[in-house]
């Protein structure tokens, strides 16, 4: 069993590494929903908002970990905490894969959406702890390799839909799949507890530093899992694309997503810390590429931009608020505020883009995204100021 004595001196693939990103492929079964989007628009009659609901449900139980998440973790431990956040998982894709209607599938999602974020509270603590001052590596390695799980899902789909069948079960297929595969991995792996020093608050966020390393990771969330959300219903709706091609063509955000964390140690040496800002930008290009390129293979070029970029920004924010709040508070309250942070931006970002989709279109709507990475380009060029107290 792996416990924090075991924790190694150098980063490598270990039992606990590998469980932890399986449980992010599981966790990619949870946010792939944006893939059959317009299948649920087209089926259910729904709105862009109620649509862009089924993907800020994560978003939502994200927050609501942050706030009461460390509580839930202290009572029943990590180990239980990722056995939870497993079984809310497949409990909640299974209900959005067999829902005969848009309140269930909804439910579903926000019960897998829940699973999802008592996950993501617990892991980057999980890999903090396990790795100590490797863990940049390792949470661009654990990061990677869900990368890989979209792109299956968005090809198994893709294929079933081209094929004229319903996209529901090779979806509910390859989580289960994946959920298989995980509890083969994690069955015997004993996650390190962390320390704990006093009672969790959001008290922190008074802290300047802690503040605005906060607001760093929320605008990096929204720059790229906004696109990402929508990049199926973009390429269909706006793009042109059938049903069946759209969800394959978007492999191309998942691909370049896992090309830029592989290759993060790569850009680190390069640019050092302008690689944060150089994944704004490249974010911000791709989506503009998005809105005004004619053709629907620049979009895709646009939407891979968007993927390469933002592969770059989650691992990197999320390394420097532990970083730099690590002094302030115990590595499970570090996990509860990243948390927060994500859910902050998981569930304004798709339900904006949604919105404003019903009210001015999809295709200028997706224009919300460069504005975030514009910001972020500007806020987190590498300036000393701006992670001072």
């Amino acid at each position: 069993m792996i416990t924090e004595a075991a924790a190694p001196t150098t980063f490598r693939w270990d039992r606990l590494t590998a469980s932890s990103a399986l449980a992010y492929c599981l966790l990619v079964a949870c946010l792939s929903v944006g893939i059959v989007l317009p299948e649920l628009r087209e089926q259910f009659h729904i709105s862009g908002v109620i649509a862009a609901l089924h993907g800020s449900t994560f978003g939502i139980g994200l927050i609501g970990m942050g706030i009461w998440g460390v509580r839930l973790i202290d009572a029943i431990g990590r180990r239980h905490a990722f056995e939870l956040s497993f079984a809310a998982m497949v409990v909640g894709v299974t209900l959005f894969c067999v829902g005969p209607a848009w309140p269930i599938t909804l439910f579903g999602t926000a019960i897998s959406g829940s699973g999802a974020a008592l996950l993501n509270m617990a892991t980057p603590g999980v890999i903090s702890d396990h790795h100590g001052e490797h863990r940049a590596a390792a949470f661009s390695a654990v990061n990677a390799i869900p990368a890989i799980a979209g792109v299956a899902f968005s090809l198994l789909v893709g294929a079933a839909l081209r094929a004229g069948s319903s996209w529901r079960t090779p979806y509910l297929a390859l989580t289960l799949a994946i959920a298989i595969a995980f509890f083969m991995v994690a069955r015997t792996v004993q996650p390190p507890e962390g320390t704990r020093e006093g009672t969790f608050s959001l008290r922190h966020l008074t802290n300047r530093t802690v503040t605005i390393q906060f607001l760093f990771m929320i605008n990096a969330t929204l720059a790229e899992f906004t696109v990402g959300i929508w990049g199926v219903s973009y390429l269909q709706e706006v793009g042109g694309a059938s049903n069946g091609l759209a969800p394959m063509l978007a492999t191309a955000f998942g691909i370049a997503m896992f090309v830029g964390r592989i290759k993060l140690p790569l850009v680190l040496r390069h640019l050092g810390s302008g690689a944060i800002t150089a994944g704004f930008l490249l974010a911000g290009l791709g989506a503009a590429t998005m809105c005004f390129a004619p053709w629907l293979s620049i979009k895709v070029v646009g939407l891979a931009v968007v993927g390469l970029g933002g592969g770059l920004l989650y691992p990197l924010t999320v390394d420097r608020f532990y970083e730099t709040a690590g002094h302030v508070m115990d590595s499970v309250s570090l996990g509860a505020y990243a948390a927060l942070a994500s859910g902050v931006a998981v569930t304004i970002g798709p339900l904006a883009l949604g919105v404003l989709a019903d009210s001015v279109g999809l295709r200028w709507a997706i224009l919300i995204a460069p504005v975030f990475a514009l910001v972020g380009a500007i806020t987190q060029r590498p300036r000393r100021s701006f992670i001072t107290r």
